[in-house]
């Protein structure tokens, strides 16, 4: 195997994954895997189906794809709002989509009329991230009264909200409690209880975690907080502690000199367009590793497991380190390690330049 190199140990993964899926539980809260992150990776589904997970979810169909030829009794969520030039493959593959928009819903039960099929939906309602959803409340009311009444090949399975993924918004008590009234009103439109009200993603779980979340919160999607512990300064909670990360990223050293510390020279943009302010630290010893923003995305998301060396930088291929106060002598050839964040795990997983390499054993 070659680097870079993308090291998961099936053994933490299956005991973080678990342990995620007890505390929900015992809250009563069903929680629904997203391997969206891990680019639907087989082994890592096969995992968190031996770790108990029943509902398994991503926005790419691909993915649902894979999940149901491994096992067609796992249940299968599309979490992103289904395009209309992909119905026939959402409701092949899913028996869940998240919805937000009347126009889909309609042809989305017109698609699974023709493949003989009850599509399940849960309508998505905005309450300030700003992504999907929708934002006024009457509009949501006017949505579940339609799929409950008039589509015959759908069936209005609960509400959903998502916070945190681009407006920043943090998912607190009083958000859920907005949520679980937006349901109840639709309870009582349509005569029935909802069976899920879906409180968000990982960033909700602290609230589940610290006995904070409304009792009519029924459902999470969960991804990030699977695989990786990386929310802990944002919400004051720990998935796991450091020595339970399951992925572990390997880079290869390929250069070590002393350079300056400042760029000599007219400074313009990056490869990227970017227009960066450099500190001149005067010269230090910096370790070029083989492994880029191609690969990983943000190379300042990147967790070194050893503490006294520094990531400053680096481009498409290249990620810069400052080695100047390590205590090993790093030279060409050496391998460093880190332990990764959301982006980096999901850049990593889907290009084909990085190797994967599964170890430790599961034990039940």
């Amino acid at each position: 195997m070659g680097y870079p190199k993308l090291v998961i140990d099936r053994r933490k993964l299956f005991q973080n994954a678990k342990n995620v899926l007890r505390i929900a539980t015992e809250k009563n809260i069903r929680i629904m895997g997203v391997v969206k992150a891990v680019n639907g990776n087989e082994e890592i589904i096969d995992v968190l189906i031996k770790a108990g997970y029943t509902l398994l979810s991503s926005s790419r169909l691909p993915q649902l794809k894979t999940i149901k030829e491994k096992d067609a009794r796992i249940e299968t969520c599309a979490l992103r709002i289904p395009m209309l030039s992909e119905l026939r493959e959402v409701v092949q593959w899913a028996d869940i989509s998240l919805n937000s928009s009347l126009e889909v819903l309609r042809a989305l039960n017109q698609e699974a009329a023709s493949q003989k099929k009850v599509h399940k939906v849960i309508l998505m309602t905005d309450l300030g991230d700003l992504r999907e959803g929708f934002f006024k409340e009457e509009d949501l009311l006017e949505a579940a009264k339609m799929v409950e009444e008039e589509c015959n090949s759908l069936y209005l399975l609960g509400i959903g909200v998502n916070l945190g993924c681009y407006g920043s918004i943090i998912p607190t008590r009083e958000k859920m409690e907005e949520l679980c009234e937006r349901a109840e009103k639709i309870n009582q439109l349509i005569h029935r209880k909802l069976e899920v009200v879906s409180g968000g993603a990982t960033t909700s779980f602290p609230l589940v975690a610290k006995g904070l979340m409304p009792e009519g919160i029924t459902q999470l999607r969960i991804g990030d907080g699977l695989f990786v512990s990386d929310l802990d300064e944002c919400f004051g909670y720990k998935m796991f502690e450091s020595e339970q990360e399951a992925f572990v990223l390997k880079a290869e050293i390929i250069e070590v000199r002393e350079k300056p510390s400042h760029p000599i020279g007219e400074i313009g943009v990056d490869a990227f367009g970017n227009k960066k302010v450099y500190i001149d630290k005067g010269n230090h010893i910096r370790a070029l590793i083989a492994v880029g923003r191609q690969d990983l995305g943000d190379c300042h998301h990147l967790q070194p497991l050893d503490s006294h060396l520094e990531v400053i930088g680096g481009s498409s291929d290249h990620t810069i380190l400052d080695i100047t106060n390590c205590e090993k002598k790093y030279q060409v050839g050496d391998v460093v390690k880190f332990h990764i964040m959301y982006e980096n795990l999901l850049m990593l997983c889907q290009s084909t330049y990085v190797e994967k390499e599964f170890v430790g054993e599961i034990l039940c």
